[in-house]
Protein backbone atom coordinates (compact mmCIF):
# COMPACT_ATOMS: atom_id res chain seq x y z
CA UNK A 1 0.00 0.00 0.00
CA UNK A 2 0.95 3.72 -0.90
CA UNK A 3 0.40 6.64 1.12
CA UNK A 4 1.63 10.07 1.38
CA UNK A 5 4.45 11.22 4.18
CA UNK A 6 2.16 13.76 5.48
CA UNK A 7 -1.57 15.21 4.91
CA UNK A 8 -1.75 18.25 3.29
CA UNK A 9 -5.50 19.16 2.24
CA UNK A 10 -4.08 20.84 -0.58
CA UNK A 11 -3.13 17.37 -2.75
CA UNK A 12 -5.02 14.23 -3.14
CA UNK A 13 -4.09 12.12 -0.02
CA UNK A 14 -5.22 9.03 -0.05
CA UNK A 15 -3.89 5.46 0.24
CA UNK A 16 -3.50 3.20 -2.82
CA UNK A 17 -3.08 -0.59 -3.86
CA UNK A 18 -1.49 -2.22 -6.59
CA UNK A 19 -4.39 -4.30 -7.97
CA UNK A 20 -4.42 -6.35 -11.36
CA UNK A 21 -6.92 -6.22 -13.62
CA UNK A 22 -6.73 -8.31 -17.06
CA UNK A 23 -5.30 -11.25 -19.07
CA UNK A 24 -2.35 -10.23 -19.53
CA UNK A 25 -2.47 -8.47 -15.88
CA UNK A 26 -2.28 -4.86 -15.78
CA UNK A 27 -1.32 -2.90 -12.41
CA UNK A 28 -4.26 0.12 -11.87
CA UNK A 29 -2.88 1.71 -8.05
CA UNK A 30 -6.73 2.08 -6.72
CA UNK A 31 -7.56 4.59 -4.14
CA UNK A 32 -8.36 2.14 -1.14
CA UNK A 33 -11.96 2.62 -0.13
CA UNK A 34 -13.42 1.40 3.65
CA UNK A 35 -16.77 2.01 3.41
CA UNK A 36 -17.78 1.03 -0.01
CA UNK A 37 -17.91 -1.89 -2.52
CA UNK A 38 -17.34 0.11 -5.18
CA UNK A 39 -14.67 -1.13 -7.67
CA UNK A 40 -14.13 0.95 -10.45
CA UNK A 41 -11.09 1.78 -12.55
CA UNK A 42 -10.07 4.08 -15.38
CA UNK A 43 -9.88 3.59 -18.42
CA UNK A 44 -6.96 4.85 -20.79
CA UNK A 45 -9.30 6.08 -22.88
CA UNK A 46 -10.76 8.54 -20.30
CA UNK A 47 -11.24 12.04 -20.09
CA UNK A 48 -9.84 14.12 -17.31
CA UNK A 49 -9.82 10.82 -15.12
CA UNK A 50 -6.91 11.74 -12.04
CA UNK A 51 -4.16 9.47 -11.83
CA UNK A 52 -1.21 7.67 -13.41
CA UNK A 53 -2.27 4.10 -14.40
CA UNK A 54 -5.59 3.41 -16.42
CA UNK A 55 -6.45 0.00 -17.86
CA UNK A 56 -6.80 -0.99 -21.05
CA UNK A 57 -9.79 -3.06 -22.31
CA UNK A 58 -7.47 -3.95 -25.96
CA UNK A 59 -4.45 -5.48 -24.19
CA UNK A 60 -6.92 -7.88 -22.02
CA UNK A 61 -7.26 -11.24 -23.41
CA UNK A 62 -10.59 -12.19 -20.56
CA UNK A 63 -12.59 -8.21 -20.61
CA UNK A 64 -16.21 -8.78 -20.86
CA UNK A 65 -18.03 -6.23 -21.50
CA UNK A 66 -21.57 -6.29 -19.68
CA UNK A 67 -23.67 -4.19 -21.74
CA UNK A 68 -25.26 -1.34 -19.03
CA UNK A 69 -23.35 1.53 -17.69
CA UNK A 70 -21.88 2.18 -14.19
CA UNK A 71 -24.85 2.66 -11.69
CA UNK A 72 -23.09 5.49 -10.03
CA UNK A 73 -22.87 7.54 -13.23
CA UNK A 74 -23.18 10.92 -13.28
CA UNK A 75 -22.96 13.84 -16.26
CA UNK A 76 -19.27 14.56 -15.10
CA UNK A 77 -18.22 11.19 -13.80
CA UNK A 78 -19.34 7.86 -16.07
CA UNK A 79 -18.81 4.73 -17.42
CA UNK A 80 -19.67 1.18 -18.38
CA UNK A 81 -19.75 -2.25 -16.68
CA UNK A 82 -17.06 -4.97 -17.40
CA UNK A 83 -15.98 -8.03 -15.67
CA UNK A 84 -12.30 -9.19 -16.14
CA UNK A 85 -9.86 -11.57 -13.74
CA UNK A 86 -8.64 -9.83 -10.92
CA UNK A 87 -6.16 -10.08 -8.32
CA UNK A 88 -2.90 -9.14 -6.13
CA UNK A 89 0.04 -10.24 -7.34
CA UNK A 90 0.48 -14.00 -9.39
CA UNK A 91 -1.34 -14.97 -5.30
CA UNK A 92 -4.82 -14.25 -5.41
CA UNK A 93 -6.78 -14.03 -8.31
CA UNK A 94 -10.52 -14.45 -9.66
CA UNK A 95 -11.98 -13.93 -12.83
CA UNK A 96 -14.77 -12.84 -13.90
CA UNK A 97 -14.94 -9.64 -11.32
CA UNK A 98 -17.42 -6.84 -12.45
CA UNK A 99 -16.34 -3.25 -12.11
CA UNK A 100 -17.01 0.03 -13.46
CA UNK A 101 -14.68 1.32 -16.24
CA UNK A 102 -14.85 5.25 -16.38
CA UNK A 103 -14.30 7.05 -19.34
CA UNK A 104 -15.14 10.30 -17.77
CA UNK A 105 -13.75 11.73 -14.95
CA UNK A 106 -14.02 15.63 -15.20
CA UNK A 107 -15.70 15.82 -11.23
CA UNK A 108 -13.38 17.93 -9.93
CA UNK A 109 -14.08 16.88 -5.90
CA UNK A 110 -13.49 13.06 -6.85
CA UNK A 111 -10.50 14.43 -8.58
CA UNK A 112 -8.57 15.14 -5.46
CA UNK A 113 -10.39 11.82 -3.83
CA UNK A 114 -9.67 9.56 -6.20
CA UNK A 115 -6.84 8.47 -8.10
CA UNK A 116 -6.81 5.44 -11.00
CA UNK A 117 -9.89 4.19 -9.76
CA UNK A 118 -11.50 3.08 -6.18
CA UNK A 119 -11.22 -0.18 -4.39
CA UNK A 120 -14.21 -1.11 -2.40
CA UNK A 121 -13.32 -3.49 0.90
CA UNK A 122 -16.25 -3.36 2.18
CA UNK A 123 -19.12 -5.89 1.06
CA UNK A 124 -22.68 -4.25 0.92
CA UNK A 125 -24.46 -5.61 4.20
CA UNK A 126 -28.01 -4.91 2.70
CA UNK A 127 -27.48 -6.53 -0.04
CA UNK A 128 -26.35 -9.94 0.06
CA UNK A 129 -26.43 -10.74 -4.02
CA UNK A 130 -23.70 -8.10 -4.32
CA UNK A 131 -21.95 -8.75 -1.42
CA UNK A 132 -21.17 -12.17 -2.72
CA UNK A 133 -19.62 -10.95 -5.59
CA UNK A 134 -16.95 -9.17 -4.07
CA UNK A 135 -14.02 -9.97 -4.72
CA UNK A 136 -12.63 -10.55 -0.86
CA UNK A 137 -15.96 -13.01 -0.65
CA UNK A 138 -15.35 -14.90 -4.23
CA UNK A 139 -11.06 -15.06 -2.81
CA UNK A 140 -12.41 -16.65 0.48
CA UNK A 141 -15.17 -19.30 -1.09
CA UNK A 142 -12.60 -20.21 -3.54
CA UNK A 143 -9.97 -20.88 -0.77
CA UNK A 144 -7.53 -18.81 -1.85
CA UNK A 145 -7.67 -17.21 1.99
CA UNK A 146 -6.46 -18.76 5.02
CA UNK A 147 -9.09 -16.37 6.82
CA UNK A 148 -11.88 -13.85 6.12
CA UNK A 149 -9.93 -11.09 7.50
CA UNK A 150 -7.44 -8.04 6.08
CA UNK A 151 -4.76 -5.86 8.09
CA UNK A 152 -4.32 -2.64 7.27
CA UNK A 153 -1.46 0.25 8.29
CA UNK A 154 -2.22 3.73 7.07
CA UNK A 155 0.83 5.21 8.57
CA UNK A 156 3.99 6.47 6.76
CA UNK A 157 6.34 4.46 8.38
CA UNK A 158 5.32 0.93 7.34
CA UNK A 159 2.45 1.28 5.22
CA UNK A 160 0.44 -1.81 4.56
CA UNK A 161 -2.45 -4.60 3.35
CA UNK A 162 -2.45 -8.58 4.39
CA UNK A 163 -5.72 -9.97 2.95
CA UNK A 164 -5.87 -13.43 4.77
CA UNK A 165 -4.10 -13.07 7.74
CA UNK A 166 -2.80 -11.16 9.84
CA UNK A 167 1.07 -10.20 10.49
CA UNK A 168 2.00 -10.13 14.01
CA UNK A 169 4.62 -8.10 13.54
CA UNK A 170 2.48 -5.34 12.07
CA UNK A 171 1.28 -4.36 15.69
CA UNK A 172 1.58 -4.21 19.12
CA UNK A 173 -0.18 -5.08 22.07
CA UNK A 174 -4.12 -6.98 21.82
CA UNK A 175 -6.59 -6.56 19.02
CA UNK A 176 -9.79 -5.03 20.24
CA UNK A 177 -12.40 -6.42 17.98
CA UNK A 178 -15.73 -4.85 18.30
CA UNK A 179 -18.70 -5.92 16.28
CA UNK A 180 -20.22 -3.79 13.36
CA UNK A 181 -23.23 -2.36 13.91
CA UNK A 182 -26.46 -3.56 11.56
CA UNK A 183 -26.83 -0.12 9.32
CA UNK A 184 -30.01 1.15 8.39
CA UNK A 185 -30.82 1.94 4.43
CA UNK A 186 -30.80 5.71 4.74
CA UNK A 187 -27.36 6.18 6.64
CA UNK A 188 -24.31 7.74 4.47
CA UNK A 189 -21.99 4.68 5.64
CA UNK A 190 -22.54 0.57 5.90
CA UNK A 191 -19.24 0.39 8.11
CA UNK A 192 -20.20 1.43 11.77
CA UNK A 193 -19.56 0.60 15.41
CA UNK A 194 -20.06 2.59 18.37
CA UNK A 195 -17.33 4.31 20.13
CA UNK A 196 -16.96 4.80 24.09
CA UNK A 197 -16.25 8.51 22.97
CA UNK A 198 -13.40 11.36 22.41
CA UNK A 199 -11.44 12.62 24.60
CA UNK A 200 -9.35 15.65 24.68
CA UNK A 201 -6.64 17.21 26.47
CA UNK A 202 -7.56 16.31 29.77
CA UNK A 203 -8.42 12.89 29.24
CA UNK A 204 -12.11 13.46 29.94
CA UNK A 205 -15.17 12.60 27.53
CA UNK A 206 -15.95 16.00 25.21
CA UNK A 207 -19.39 16.17 25.53
CA UNK A 208 -22.22 14.33 23.40
CA UNK A 209 -19.50 12.36 22.37
CA UNK A 210 -20.13 9.30 24.10
CA UNK A 211 -22.05 5.90 22.32
CA UNK A 212 -22.23 6.74 19.36
CA UNK A 213 -22.41 5.08 15.97
CA UNK A 214 -19.24 5.92 14.06
CA UNK A 215 -17.51 5.08 10.77
CA UNK A 216 -13.81 4.67 9.58
CA UNK A 217 -13.24 6.84 6.16
CA UNK A 218 -10.43 6.40 4.12
CA UNK A 219 -10.81 8.83 1.48
CA UNK A 220 -11.52 11.62 3.97
CA UNK A 221 -8.68 14.08 5.83
CA UNK A 222 -11.02 14.93 8.80
CA UNK A 223 -11.95 13.55 11.79
CA UNK A 224 -15.70 14.79 13.10
CA UNK A 225 -16.79 15.86 16.77
CA UNK A 226 -19.88 17.22 17.84
CA UNK A 227 -18.97 20.60 18.49
CA UNK A 228 -15.45 21.63 17.17
CA UNK A 229 -16.06 25.36 18.68
CA UNK A 230 -16.64 24.32 22.27
CA UNK A 231 -13.39 21.85 21.83
CA UNK A 232 -11.05 24.54 20.93
CA UNK A 233 -12.45 27.45 23.21
CA UNK A 234 -11.82 24.96 26.28
CA UNK A 235 -8.35 24.84 27.90
CA UNK A 236 -9.27 21.54 29.53
CA UNK A 237 -9.96 19.67 25.99
CA UNK A 238 -7.65 21.60 23.76
CA UNK A 239 -4.99 22.41 25.91
CA UNK A 240 -3.22 25.88 26.12
CA UNK A 241 -3.74 26.69 22.41
CA UNK A 242 -4.36 30.06 20.32
CA UNK A 243 -6.75 29.53 17.67
CA UNK A 244 -9.12 30.38 14.90
CA UNK A 245 -12.19 29.57 13.87
CA UNK A 246 -14.00 30.46 10.24
CA UNK A 247 -17.71 30.36 10.80
CA UNK A 248 -18.04 30.25 7.11
CA UNK A 249 -16.26 26.81 6.08
CA UNK A 250 -16.41 25.63 9.91
CA UNK A 251 -12.18 25.20 9.67
CA UNK A 252 -10.62 25.13 12.72
CA UNK A 253 -6.62 26.04 12.98
CA UNK A 254 -4.29 26.82 15.64
CA UNK A 255 -1.45 29.92 15.36
CA UNK A 256 2.01 28.17 14.51
CA UNK A 257 4.25 30.51 14.04
CA UNK A 258 6.72 29.30 16.49
CA UNK A 259 9.62 27.14 16.34
CA UNK A 260 7.24 24.54 17.94
CA UNK A 261 4.18 23.41 16.84
CA UNK A 262 0.99 23.31 18.89
CA UNK A 263 -0.56 19.93 19.75
CA UNK A 264 -4.44 18.97 18.54
CA UNK A 265 -4.97 16.30 21.72
CA UNK A 266 -7.35 14.04 20.70
CA UNK A 267 -8.23 10.55 21.45
CA UNK A 268 -9.97 7.99 20.62
CA UNK A 269 -11.85 5.83 22.84
CA UNK A 270 -13.63 1.96 21.95
CA UNK A 271 -14.18 -0.82 24.01
CA UNK A 272 -12.06 0.87 27.07
CA UNK A 273 -9.11 1.29 25.12
CA UNK A 274 -7.52 5.20 24.31
CA UNK A 275 -6.20 5.66 21.02
CA UNK A 276 -4.25 9.05 20.58
CA UNK A 277 -4.55 10.26 17.41
CA UNK A 278 -0.88 11.85 16.05
CA UNK A 279 -1.30 15.53 16.24
CA UNK A 280 1.87 16.49 13.88
CA UNK A 281 1.23 16.33 10.03
CA UNK A 282 -1.74 14.47 10.81
CA UNK A 283 -4.20 16.12 12.99
CA UNK A 284 -2.32 19.35 12.18
CA UNK A 285 -1.53 20.81 9.05
CA UNK A 286 1.04 22.53 7.11
CA UNK A 287 0.44 26.14 6.97
CA UNK A 288 -2.25 26.76 4.23
CA UNK A 289 -3.35 30.19 3.27
CA UNK A 290 -6.36 29.23 1.15
CA UNK A 291 -7.85 26.92 4.18
CA UNK A 292 -6.74 28.75 7.26
CA UNK A 293 -5.48 32.85 8.50
CA UNK A 294 -1.70 33.34 8.13
CA UNK A 295 0.70 31.96 10.49
CA UNK A 296 -2.08 29.55 11.43
CA UNK A 297 -2.13 25.81 10.49
CA UNK A 298 -5.82 24.37 10.03
CA UNK A 299 -6.32 21.05 12.12
CA UNK A 300 -8.42 18.07 11.31
CA UNK A 301 -11.64 17.76 13.70
CA UNK A 302 -14.73 19.07 12.33
CA UNK A 303 -18.10 19.19 13.25
CA UNK A 304 -20.38 15.99 12.68
CA UNK A 305 -23.05 15.49 10.09
CA UNK A 306 -26.60 15.53 11.75
CA UNK A 307 -27.29 12.56 9.94
CA UNK A 308 -26.30 8.93 11.38
CA UNK A 309 -23.73 7.62 11.42
CA UNK A 310 -22.82 10.42 14.02
CA UNK A 311 -18.78 10.20 13.58
CA UNK A 312 -16.49 10.03 10.70
CA UNK A 313 -13.13 8.86 11.41
CA UNK A 314 -11.12 9.56 8.29
CA UNK A 315 -7.50 9.19 7.16
CA UNK A 316 -5.58 10.91 10.85
CA UNK A 317 -7.83 8.29 13.15
CA UNK A 318 -6.58 5.53 10.62
CA UNK A 319 -2.76 6.86 10.30
CA UNK A 320 -2.13 6.29 14.31
CA UNK A 321 -3.62 2.35 14.89
CA UNK A 322 -3.27 -0.78 13.56
CA UNK A 323 -7.02 -2.08 11.58
CA UNK A 324 -8.10 -5.17 11.35
CA UNK A 325 -11.56 -5.99 9.09
CA UNK A 326 -12.96 -9.30 9.65
CA UNK A 327 -15.59 -9.07 6.44
CA UNK A 328 -18.90 -11.12 7.24
CA UNK A 329 -19.33 -15.03 6.30
CA UNK A 330 -21.89 -17.29 6.92
CA UNK A 331 -22.87 -17.26 10.54
CA UNK A 332 -20.51 -14.43 11.45
CA UNK A 333 -21.17 -10.81 11.20
CA UNK A 334 -18.45 -8.23 10.16
CA UNK A 335 -15.76 -6.84 12.96
CA UNK A 336 -13.09 -4.07 13.60
CA UNK A 337 -9.92 -5.04 15.41
CA UNK A 338 -7.83 -2.11 16.64
CA UNK A 339 -4.28 -2.55 17.90
CA UNK A 340 -0.99 0.03 18.34
CA UNK A 341 1.14 -0.12 15.07
CA UNK A 342 4.09 -1.60 15.13
CA UNK A 343 7.91 0.11 15.59
CA UNK A 344 9.17 3.49 17.46
CA UNK A 345 5.50 5.28 18.03
CA UNK A 346 4.48 7.89 20.23
CA UNK A 347 3.34 5.45 22.41
CA UNK A 348 4.00 4.47 26.06
CA UNK A 349 3.50 0.42 27.35
CA UNK A 350 0.95 1.83 29.96
CA UNK A 351 -1.17 2.66 26.52
CA UNK A 352 0.19 -0.27 24.36
CA UNK A 353 -0.79 -3.01 27.51
CA UNK A 354 -4.47 -1.79 27.65
CA UNK A 355 -7.33 -4.71 27.20
CA UNK A 356 -10.30 -4.13 25.76
CA UNK A 357 -13.41 -4.32 28.76
CA UNK A 358 -15.40 -6.87 26.71
CA UNK A 359 -14.78 -9.70 24.23
CA UNK A 360 -17.59 -10.38 21.85
CA UNK A 361 -19.94 -12.97 22.18
CA UNK A 362 -19.32 -15.01 19.13
CA UNK A 363 -15.13 -14.49 19.18
CA UNK A 364 -14.80 -17.99 19.50
CA UNK A 365 -16.71 -19.07 16.25
CA UNK A 366 -15.63 -15.82 14.02
CA UNK A 367 -12.07 -14.47 15.39
CA UNK A 368 -10.23 -17.51 15.90
CA UNK A 369 -7.96 -16.62 13.08
CA UNK A 370 -5.21 -19.23 11.77
CA UNK A 371 -1.91 -17.41 11.92
CA UNK A 372 0.22 -17.25 8.96
CA UNK A 373 3.64 -19.79 8.73
CA UNK A 374 4.71 -18.07 5.89
CA UNK A 375 4.93 -15.02 3.43
CA UNK A 376 4.02 -15.57 0.03
CA UNK A 377 6.45 -14.59 -2.70
CA UNK A 378 4.68 -12.17 -5.35
CA UNK A 379 5.90 -12.50 -8.76
CA UNK A 380 4.46 -11.83 -12.04
CA UNK A 381 4.80 -10.21 -15.77
CA UNK A 382 2.51 -7.40 -16.08
CA UNK A 383 1.32 -5.93 -19.89
CA UNK A 384 3.28 -3.37 -19.01
CA UNK A 385 6.37 -4.77 -18.27
CA UNK A 386 6.04 -6.90 -21.45
CA UNK A 387 5.57 -3.75 -23.82
CA UNK A 388 9.48 -3.23 -23.11
CA UNK A 389 12.19 -4.17 -25.05
CA UNK A 390 14.07 -6.95 -24.39
CA UNK A 391 17.30 -4.89 -24.98
CA UNK A 392 18.33 -1.47 -23.23
CA UNK A 393 19.25 1.36 -25.16
CA UNK A 394 21.24 4.92 -24.42
CA UNK A 395 19.87 7.80 -23.95
CA UNK A 396 20.44 10.87 -26.44
CA UNK A 397 22.37 13.86 -25.52
CA UNK A 398 23.04 11.68 -22.03
CA UNK A 399 26.29 9.92 -21.97
CA UNK A 400 26.40 9.51 -18.61
CA UNK A 401 22.74 8.56 -18.32
CA UNK A 402 22.35 4.32 -17.71
CA UNK A 403 20.32 2.80 -20.60
CA UNK A 404 16.67 2.09 -20.47
CA UNK A 405 14.48 -0.29 -22.32
CA UNK A 406 12.03 1.31 -24.80
CA UNK A 407 8.36 0.81 -24.98
CA UNK A 408 6.85 -0.85 -28.48
CA UNK A 409 10.14 -0.11 -30.06
CA UNK A 410 9.99 -3.76 -31.64
CA UNK A 411 6.49 -2.97 -33.33
CA UNK A 412 8.17 0.01 -34.98
CA UNK A 413 8.91 -0.26 -39.11
CA UNK A 414 12.76 -0.33 -39.97
CA UNK A 415 13.46 2.48 -42.14
CA UNK A 416 15.55 2.62 -45.24
CA UNK A 417 18.12 5.45 -46.27
CA UNK A 418 18.62 5.62 -49.70
CA UNK A 419 21.39 7.34 -51.48
CA UNK A 420 23.27 7.10 -54.57
CA UNK A 421 26.34 5.81 -52.21
CA UNK A 422 24.24 3.07 -50.64
CA UNK A 423 21.52 1.84 -48.89
CA UNK A 424 21.01 1.65 -44.76
CA UNK A 425 17.89 -0.38 -42.83
CA UNK A 426 17.46 0.57 -39.62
Amino acid sequence: MNVPQNISDLVFDGPTVPTLFGAPPQVINLTLDLNTAKLVVYSSDCVLCAGNTSFDVSMSSTVKPLNYSWPYSTLAYNGNMYSDTMGFGDVLQVPDIPFGLIETGGDRDLAYLLYNGRLGLFPDPLNATAASQHFLLQMYQSGQLLNPVVGLRFDPMNPKITIGALDPNDYQGQINWVPLTTPNSTWTFKNTFVIDGLKGYNGSFLPESENLPTTLDSLWTGISMPNVDTYVKSKGFAGNVHYSLNSKSGVASYVCNSTVPPYVALTATINGVDYPMDSLNNLLRPMASNIAPAGCCPIAPMNRSASLPNLNFGLPFLRSVYLAYRFPTAGCPGFYGFAFPSGPVNRTTAQISQTPTSTPTNSAQCLALIPPTSTPTMSVMTAQQMLLSTTKYKVYGGPQDMSVPLMGFENFPAIVWNSSLRNVML
